[in-house]
């Protein structure tokens, strides 16, 4: 191979390597959209996205200012915010150096003003907006499986298909006075998605110093598509395969541009001016002052919390508690906490990954799938599912899909008949009803929502997945009679985007099935048998209950209660108040928050809440992880004290019962990574909202059935965060800030366990995360190449 040729090789290598996926509406997960890009500092980042996409890592300095001005940004955290980016003549001299007029705009990009002179001007649209529009109805054609009648034929292969369809004498749907131009130069491309890319650099001869970031900006004109192509390649991977879809759709991006091309290369040509666009030179960096600001605004934020947890923790009441809850680390499940913990003061709550350590799979009634509900980091280890006749299960969730669609209010009538339009007007009438597990899952019916799942697995194997859990959810010591473990799901009626709001360590669905199994398992008298004989013996008394945290409304749903005993069952109605009043005190609190007025009487509050997730007009029925700023994994005696304001995920963590780290490892590599994961989806959708987010939900229509939306009916596709999950119409809820991670171990321990994990220590070395020891007296920030140091 020519070296010149090994050259082209690495650099589309490392330009699909900076794509990152993105998940399907049915397990809408949270995912960074810079996952691609970690291994460059955040610095670099800013300035590489700056130029491959004009898009910005940080708010418009405007924001700042604000904050500012609201007191939100201490003058100490400016100062040393400076001082970080090597300002020594202080806060008051460099505020003074501040520009009064507006943040400079994005500069053109590169690839639309070389369309315009190569291909000729367009009176209404751009060649970038041509481009991206037939690719993107291209794309949707041919990846739908699940909502339109008719497919492409699949047979040839993604980049030939386009290809064929190119070449044919209707093939681009617009501009029909440049249809047979392009139809022409079609005919001259490879047919063969690798050759294309080899003659596509042959023919433009991009410059090496900026090969790899054009090919970045290719991808990202249709970034919607290469994140949806990521993807296949993500899940291929999980099951050491490989996926071509992405490097084949490089391949039609550059077959665009060769396209457009009109073969001049003297010094006044279009080529000629697009190689002097893209010398590095040219480029403008990232707002250096904006990122200061930035900066800022998280040691505003960070350090009055990492001083607080270096705090001497309150005494542990080492009587035995009354009630024991394991939450979800998800931030929802703070606040709630800490009503519990203040409504039943002898209780105590814990934080663990809200799949509980099971890695599993459901398989729906009928289904020749099952449905992955884990951490999107994993793979599943085994099945569960519910053993049901499937005909009825099928048929009923096809009409259920329907209902929840979109589009069902007006395809329900012309499907059903005007017979059905009463009963459609009363379902869009939102009811004040306590959501059930039909309405948090789709795909349970009511006859299989009443039974727990099976899962086929022996007592050995239940042994090997459950003996290392009770001390990592923190049950070590003396167990309550009552010990719950609290999944969470949402109720969110006529939106997309719904799994969004579920739980992400299940995948984007609920946590009940983990809850409901797991404490199946836990109450059996043959597993508590063998756990006795390892040392680690449950209570006569003690009785595991699953529940559901309903994030909407701040309810805990018991689960499986009709299967207790008579003398548990006895005892469920003080338990069932205790959880109300709890519930009542979140809610008085969250109430401001999605504009409702604290009431007095908790059953009217109740009700509007219910009815929010119920409201198929309701356009922000809860806030989900808008404000997520911190994850700490420490014994809860260490922030049972603070009010942390629904923003950080709490996980628990004893570094004294972890003696050879590794659990803390698992902590590093999996919970964190999702928690930064969650914290970079929130960033990204509110500074960039129209590259990374998914823009108005009010237009939003679904794309293949499950694959995503357009914001209307054409465009990119659109992933992120839609606009209402990050303000409230009057300003940003979400204030994007980099994941403040504090861990309570000792330094060494800390560092050695990151030492262990590559892509945790990528992710605190080069500041797409903020990695602080909370063990000592005062707390201590990792840096790259230096170790702890105080801040």
């Amino acid at each position: 191979m020519t070296d010149h040729k090994a050259r082209w090789r690495q650099a589309i290598d490392h330009a699909l390597a900076a794509v990152a996926p993105a998940w399907p509406l049915d397990s809408l997960v949270a995912s960074s959209p810079y996952w691609g890009l970690r291994d460059q500092p955040f610095s670099h980042a800013a300035d590489t996205l700056r130029q491959v996409a004009d898009s910005s890592l940080h708010l418009p300095r405007s924001e700042y200012l604000d904050a500012w001005q609201r007191g939100e940004i201490s003058a100490d955290a400016l100062e040393a915010a400076l001082l970080e980016a090597g300002w020594t003549d202080g806060a008051q001299a460099w505020l003074a150096t501040e520009p009064r007029h507006a943040d400079h705009p994005p500069s053109p990009r590169p690839l639309a003003a070389y369309h315009r002179e190569a291909a000729g001007p367009l009176s209404a649209q751009s060649w970038t907006d041509v481009v991206i529009q037939q690719i993107s109805q291209y794309c949707a054609a041919w990846f739908d499986r699940d909502q339109a009648n008719w497919h492409l034929d699949h047979e040839r292969g993604f980049y030939a298909a386009w290809l064929e369809q190119m070449r044919h004498p209707y093939g681009l749907s617009v501009l029909p006075e440049r249809r047979e131009q392009i139809r022409l130069r079609a005919e001259q491309l490879p047919g063969d998605a690798e050759a294309m890319l080899a003659a596509g650099l042959e023919q433009l001869q991009a410059g090496q110093a900026w090969l790899t970031p054009w090919l970045q900006a290719l991808l990202m004109r249709n970034n919607g598509w290469a994140a949806w192509c990521a993807y296949l390649g993500w899940q291929a991977g999980l099951k050491s395969e490989t996926d071509g879809h992405l490097r084949q759709l490089l391949a039609i991006q550059l077959a665009w541009e060769c396209m457009l091309d009109d073969g001049a290369r003297g010094p006044d040509s279009a080529w000629s001016a697009w190689r002097r666009d893209w010398e590095p030179h040219r480029h403008g960096r990232a707002d250096a002052r904006a990122l200061i600001w930035q900066r800022a605004h998280e040691l505003s934020l960070h350090g009055p919390l990492t001083q607080a947890l270096c705090r001497e923790p309150a005494a542990e009441d080492v009587m035995r508690p009354t009630l024991q809850a394991v939450f979800c680390i998800d931030v929802r499940s703070e606040p709630l906490r800490r009503a519990l913990e203040e409504t039943v003061p002898d209780s105590r709550t814990y934080g663990f990954a809200g799949f509980f350590g099971l890695p599993l799979a459901y398989r729906v009634p009928g289904s020749d799938a099952a449905q992955p509900r884990l951490p999107v980091l994993l793979a599943p280890g085994w099945e569960a599912h519910t053993p049901l006749e499937t005909k009825p299960a099928a048929a009923w969730r096809g009409w259920r899909a329907f209902l929840r669609s979109p589009l069902s209010g007006f395809a329900l009538v012309e499907s059903a008949g005007l017979g059905k339009l009463a009963a459609l007007a009363r379902r869009s009438k939102a009811r004040g009803y306590q959501a059930a597990l039909p309405q948090l899952d789709p795909w349970l019916t009511p006859r299989s929502a009443k039974l727990v799942p099976q899962e086929g697995l022996g007592l050995e194997k239940r042994m090997e997945i459950v003996s290392g859990l009770l001390p990592a959810m923190g049950l070590s010591g003396s167990m309550a009679p009552w010990v719950l473990l609290v999944g969470h799901a949402s109720h969110a009626s006529n939106n997309p985007q719904a799994a969004a709001l579920q739980c992400g360590a299940c995948g984007g669905h609920g946590g009940h099935q983990h809850v409901r199994l797991l404490a199946n398992w836990f109450n059996d008298p043959a597993l508590r048998e063998r756990l006795a004989a390892l040392g680690r013996p449950i209570p006569a008394d003690t009785v595991f209950l699953p529940a559901l945290h309903l994030t909407h409304s701040d309810e805990i749903l018991l689960l499986d209660a009709e299967t207790l005993q008579a003398d548990a069952r006895a005892r469920l109605p003080g338990l069932q108040a205790e959880l109300q009043a709890a519930s009542a005190l979140a809610r008085k609190r969250r109430a401001p928050q999605v504009g409702l007025a604290p009431e007095a009487n908790d059953a009217i509050l109740l009700k509007k809440m219910r009815q929010k997730g119920d409201d198929w007009a309701e356009t922000r029925p809860e806030w989900a992880l808008a404000g997520n700023a911190f994850f700490i994994a420490a014994p809860r005696s260490k922030t049972r004290r603070l009010d942390l304001g629904g923003r950080a995920f709490l996980h628990e963590y004893d570094w004294r019962a972890d003696a050879d780290g590794s659990r803390l490892q698992t902590i590093l590599a999996a919970p964190m990574v999702v928690a930064h994961w969650i914290n970079m989806q929130y960033f990204a959708s509110t500074v960039d909202p129209r590259r990374f987010g998914s823009g108005n939900k009010l237009l939003h229509n679904v794309v293949g059935g499950r694959i995503g939306v357009f914001e209307g009916n054409s465009g990119d596709l659109r992933i992120g965060l839609a606009w209402q999950s990050v303000h409230d119409g009057q300003r940003l809820r979400h204030a994007p800030l980099r994941l403040a991670v504090c861990i309570d171990a000792p330094p060494e321990k800390l560092a050695a366990a990151l030492a262990a994990q590559p892509i945790p220590r990528q992710l605190a070395e080069n500041g797409w995360l903020h990695l602080y020891c909370v063990h000592g007296e005062t707390p201590l920030r990792w840096h790259a190449e230096r170790g702890w140091k105080h801040d």
